[in-house]
């Protein structure tokens, strides 16, 4: 056979091997041949599957590339003519690694990588053509999307941990903040309260003792006729110091607390309570079991709390108390219905546990200490006061008798108020 040149005669060997052992069109990578003038002599079955088509050899009409179009990585149209190929063709160097898009004639499109050296004669050197082989990109530009939606998301949910975690330093400092405070004004209110208390000593008991003693100096000295006279009034004096000092027993811990348990002590002060200040008081409580001893004291001093700023503070002429236990949660709600908090007064108790006395603050802090729940709710049409904690264990039901429960109330004084008027109270206690 006679060739017109040396490049005809190698084309037509590299079909005729392909023709015959159908090796390189099995290659698993596309791969395909131009001649000098950019006409496709040559393609394997993966590079037809790429373009999505099979152009017919030796067209004219065929350069450069098999694609139905050519497309850029960033989209825009890409010339046959301005292909890697048709760019290996004019200045002989290799490409490798270079991305173009193909475009099929379903309209779908492929990223390939081609890698295309130039064939020389072996004579002369001359470049007689290119040959190209390109992969698909499908799967790795698919893996590099999802690793870069990784990344952001990664990137999303760490400006968002960092987010939490400044908040979460935040609140720790000003709840460190507040605790410094707090701790403060309760060193404050400790020391006003033993001076407070030593001062109704003086004042009462230590008054009435010294008036004790003066009386028993005189009935040492006393004539026997005016020895009933005076021992009466030592009588007297001392009936006092022991009222004075039941008092001050019953405001520092009432009786009833330890020996009937919270709901007791808890209907026995409200009932007092509401003689005492005229507020009508609708007590429920629903606590079939003794609670422990923390957790009864805790309940206690809230309930003490709330219906003192109710008196104080609220303007309420009622209030209403509610307490249960439900899955090994105690809780207890207290309710009135004054003029409530200002909005921005209880705003600035919760963030920074100011504004509404120390008495809540310091009862915040105490179920925090237990992780007990704390909520302070208020409108124009009232307050609510809610707590709940968990109850580790309970205790065995009621067994306190009639006379236990009376013999504590006996121990229990009239408490005097600033203000005092009749109050009707609506007491019910399922045991």
């Amino acid at each position: 056979m006679t060739f017109s040149s040396d490049a005809d005669e190698v084309f037509y060997y590299l079909q005729a091997l392909d023709q015959k052992c159908d090796i390189l069109s099995h290659l698993p990578m596309a791969a395909y041949v131009v001649r000098a003038d950019g006409v496709v002599i040559w393609y394997n079955a993966r590079a037809a599957e790429l373009w999505g088509r099979k152009p017919a050899i030796g067209d004219t009409d065929e350069r450069f590339c098999g694609a139905h179009t050519l497309f850029r990585p960033d989209g825009s149209h890409m010339a046959h003519s301005d292909t890697p190929v048709a760019l290996a063709l004019s200045t002989g160097a290799s490409v490798h690694e270079d991305e173009v898009i193909i475009g099929r004639p379903d309209g779908s499109r492929v990223p390939v990588s081609v890698h295309i050296d130039p064939i020389r004669n072996p004579k002369d050197g001359q470049i007689i053509g290119v040959v190209n082989y390109f992969s698909d990109l499908t799967e790795r530009k698919r893996q590099e999307a999802e690793r870069e939606q990784f990344l952001r998301e990664a990137e999303t949910r760490s400006a968002q941990l960092q987010e939490a975690r400044d908040e979460l330093e935040t609140k720790v400092e000003r709840r460190t903040i507040a605790l410094r405070q707090l701790s403060s004004q309760l060193m404050h209110a400790q020391d006003k309260q033993s001076r407070r208390i030593a001062r109704e000593l003086h004042d009462s008991v230590g008054q009435y003792l010294a008036a004790l003693g003066m009386s028993l100096a005189q009935l040492e000295k006393a004539k026997a006729s005016k020895a009933p006279e005076i021992l009466s009034e030592c009588h007297q004096l001392l009936d006092r110091c022991l009222k004075e000092t039941r008092t001050l027993s019953y405001l520092l811990h009432p009786p009833l607390l330890d020996e009937a348990g919270f709901a007791t002590a808890a209907r026995n002060y409200a009932e007092e309570f509401a003689r005492r200040s005229g507020i009508e008081i609708d007590i429920s409580l629903d606590l079939p079991y003794r609670l422990p001893a923390d957790t009864e004291v805790l309940l206690f001093r809230v309930l003490q709390e709330s219906l003192t700023n109710i008196h104080r503070h609220s303007g309420s002429r009622r209030a209403k108390i509610c307490a249960g236990i439900d899955e090994g949660t105690v809780s207890l709600e207290i309710r009135d219905y004054g003029h409530g908090i200002p909005e921005e007064v209880l705003e600035n108790f919760k963030t920074s546990g100011k504004g509404v006395g120390l008495g809540l603050a310091g009862l915040r802090e105490r179920l925090r200490e237990v992780d007990g729940k704390f909520d302070l709710s208020s409108t124009t049409d009232g307050t609510i006061l809610r707590v709940s904690l968990l109850v580790t264990k309970t205790c065995e039901p009621f067994r306190i008798s009639a006379a236990g429960v009376d013999q504590a109330i006996s121990r229990t004084p009239n408490l005097p108020m600033a203000r005092t008027g009749k109050a009707s109270t609506r007491a019910s206690q399922r045991r």
